[in-house]
């Protein structure tokens, strides 16, 4: 079955489809199949079923008093939340999802205008974010399928799915005072952790403030990039993010990638954010400066037309688009798009395991699936607590179950919303308490950077702070 592709698989999936024989439309004959790599739902054969209802059950956690989620640029985070989507139908197939990403009328909770549609009209719906993520686990339980094979139109899927660690959130320039380790040494000690659980990539976002604490982009490069390589040894790959909630300007980035170049890392992940075409020239000059290292972004992409730009342009060597914010539709569409252009993809993937497992079907149904991010950051349960088998690397490899949909099972939410309740007051992310006004700074040098790009700050894409 690993080396079919989704045109001989439908075949043999459709005697054992999970809907009843009696309630099940018969799926298109293979003649009719494609195999198209442009259109998703082609060949699936469609069912009849209707949605009933959605229910989205939001969650929250808060750190223990003194601990953070992140500490890191200017703020830190104090409580982060987890909804999650579920989808009903009269057939009783019920589609789970993550919250977020919506985009439709209405308030972002009010999904009353998709009761009587059919989850297989998830496009014509223009069904993006958690709500398409949950009909996708439908479409997939009703033919009897993994979402990954479904994605696979015209070559084998993969579902032994490569992933890397995704942290160095909380690691300080500045002593806590609590016996440990700080600066460097922190960094370092999170690195060889992950390389000891089997990770083989470290992505890592580069300290907290650093007017605070006298960092330029040469001393960050001399005095912790280069320690880690040390530390790590030549073959075990780096990643260097963004700032946190803070933006490096393009002299900043010309100024460190030199150095990260000679360090052989394996990114730099979108310095000055994803903005658009008129910062191409300055994203060039910095790839310019570090041929061995790939520029990968769009984390904040929403949809298609604005990735694809940076795609034409061959600007980002691997696209981060989020399936949580996209939905699995539009995220197979990028990815197709980024596929013909010769173009990676490694899905940002920050929140919850039902984002692990929605990103995670998708780089192994696509062509040019090449890593899937794995969140470390500590102190929260939103790795596994929300469904009953959570996905678990081994040796910096997910393997995805051969179960209809996304094979996974929710946890039991009333328990959870009883542990975990919504709290729409939770601090979220402020200002780090030990330096306030980092966070302005921060936030005026990145308005600082759109203005450069955009000739305004937009409203949108802005991130709250406090």
């Amino acid at each position: 079955m690993a080396h079919m592709t989704r045109r001989s698989l439908l075949g043999a999936a459709a005697a054992t489809a999970v809907l009843p024989t009696a309630c099940r439309h018969a799926s298109a004959p293979s003649s009719r199949l494609s195999g198209s790599f442009t259109h998703l739902l082609e060949g699936i054969g469609r069912e009849n079923l209707t949605i009933t209802g959605v229910k989205v059950t939001n969650l929250t956690f808060t750190a223990p008093k003194g601990q953070y989620i992140e500490e890191a640029g200017p703020i830190v985070t104090i409580s982060r939340n987890a909804p999650v989507v579920q989808v009903f139908t009269d057939k009783g197939i019920v589609g789970i999802g993550p919250g977020g990403g919506y985009r439709g009328p209405g308030r972002a909770d009010d999904y009353s205008h998709l009761v009587g549609k059919n989850p297989f009209d998830t496009e014509l719906l223009g069904l993006v974010g958690g709500i398409d993520v949950a009909c996708w686990d439908i479409i997939g339980k009703a033919k009897g399928m993994p979402v990954y094979k479904l994605l696979a139109t015209d070559h084998p899927p993969n579902p032994r799915v490569h992933v890397y660690a995704s942290g160095g959130v909380n690691w300080t320039f500045y002593d806590r005072g609590d016996g440990k380790p700080y600066g460097a040494d922190a960094l370092i000690e999170e690195a060889l952790k992950y390389k000891e659980l089997g990770f083989d990539i470290f992505k890592w976002r580069p300290g907290t403030d650093w007017e605070e604490a006298g960092i330029t982009p040469e001393k960050l490069g001399n005095t912790v990039c280069r320690k880690l390589r040390q530390a790590v040894g030549p073959d075990f790959k780096l990643a260097l993010e963004k700032k946190a909630y803070d933006a490096w300007t393009v002299e900043q980035a010309l100024e460190i990638a030199p150095i990260i170049n000679e360090l052989k890392f394996h990114w730099f992940e979108q310095p000055m954010m994803d903005l658009g075409p008129s910062q191409f020239e300055d994203y060039l000059k910095i790839k310019e400066k570090m041929p061995n290292v790939m520029l990968v972004g769009g984390e904040s992409f929403t949809n298609l037309a604005q990735a694809r730009p940076f795609i034409e342009r061959r600007i980002y060597d691997a696209v981060q688009s989020d399936c949580i914010r996209l939905g699995i539709t539009e995220n197979w569409r990028v990815a197709r798009v980024a596929a013909f252009y010769g173009i990676k993809m490694v899905p940002h993937n920050w929140t919850s395991v039902l984002g692990t497992m929605c990103n995670a079907h998708l780089v192994a149904g696509i062509p040019n699936g090449y890593l899937c991010e794995f969140f470390m950051y500590p102190n929260t349960p939103w790795r596994d607590a929300l469904v009953k088998e959570p996905l678990v690397p081994k040796n910096a490899y997910l393997t995805l179950p051969d179960k209809p949909g996304f094979g996974m099972e929710l946890a039991d939410l009333e328990e959870l919303s009883r542990k975990y309740p919504y709290d729409p007051s939770a601090p979220g992310t402020v200002p780090n308490p030990r330096f306030p006004k980092a966070a302005e700074r921060a936030r005026a040098r990145e308005q600082q950077v759109r203005e450069k790009y955009l000739g305004q700050t937009p409203a949108r894409g802005q991130r709250k702070i406090g």
